[in-house]
């Protein structure tokens, strides 16, 4: 429509300008390439189909908001597929290319997930229209109040994915999120007199390490009420980094330290 409108040399200048802030949205590692017209191929290694996700979102809002020159406003329509063990390129392609086509088709300016993925050494195929964050029992330490604390915590990161990527009125995506800190508030304080009780020689450190995922989330938070932070920014911290980086990081270091009398049957 840009080069029926204002022809293909204004058309051209937009996808350089396009690329310019692509690229200065990327990781070192990444890469992207000009698959055709104005198709693009972005590879992201060692990224999970989760945060390829996310880094789709942050892409598509920042190009929505950002004015090109001459064509103004300038949208973009991502499919998104994770490769997957012994999958062929052109079957990894041909995926997010069919979900690229879906998000074009249910009316643009979106992002769309792979509509399958194989899952391969004996298990089934399986649907995956959404990620999850999946709890697993070699997540628990045994003690109950931690894992229960640490399987509902999974359960809201993946309410607020939902919401996230399925488009949903802003309001609910924000009470999701305001959820998710207040019981994170919760869940730290119940953590922290567990493990300062058991003489958990690192607690302070690990308190720290606390309070600063709470002083972060409020200053993201605070941005996404302004406008300034994306909320898939804003979902990468709080489900990533403070929920399941934290638990399945910081938190396994204390579990040595529990009290046998502590642990579930």
């Amino acid at each position: 429509m840009i080069n029926d409108t204002h022809g293909h040399n204004i058309g051209d200048h937009v996808l350089v300008e396009l690329t310019a802030l692509l690229r200065s949205s990327l990781r070192n590692s990444d890469s992207l390439t000009r698959w055709g017209g104005e198709e693009f191929v972005l590879l992201c290694p060692s990224a999970t189909l989760m945060t390829a996700v996310a880094l789709a979102e942050r892409l598509k809002e920042r190009i929505n908001h950002a004015a090109f020159e001459t064509a103004g406003r300038v949208t973009v329509s991502i499919g998104v597929a994770e490769c997957v063990h012994g999958e062929e390129w052109q079957q990894w392609l041909n995926r997010a290319d069919t979900a690229l086509y879906r998000a074009k088709r249910n009316g643009r300016n979106q992002v769309q997930f792979a509509p399958e993925t194989t899952v391969r050494d004996g298990a089934e195929t399986r649907p995956a229209s959404f990620v999850q964050l999946s709890w697993r029992k070699a997540y628990e330490c045994g003690h109950a109040i931690i894992d229960r604390d640490h399987r509902a915590l999974f359960s809201i990161a993946n309410d607020l994915l939902n919401a996230t990527f399925s488009g949903r009125a802003i309001e609910e995506t924000r009470g999701i999120v305001e959820q998710l800190m207040t019981e994170v508030a919760k869940h730290f304080r119940r953590e922290e007199a567990i493990i300062a009780a058991m003489g958990f020689p690192d607690a302070p450190a690990h308190f720290e390490m606390h309070r600063a995922l709470l002083s972060k989330a409020t200053q993201l938070l605070s941005a996404f009420e302004a406008g300034t932070l994306e909320v898939g920014a804003l979902f990468q911290f709080l489900a990533q980094d403070m929920v399941a980086a934290h638990i399945l990081g910081a938190d396994r270091l204390f579990f040595p330290y529990l009290e046998s009398g502590d642990r579930c049957a």
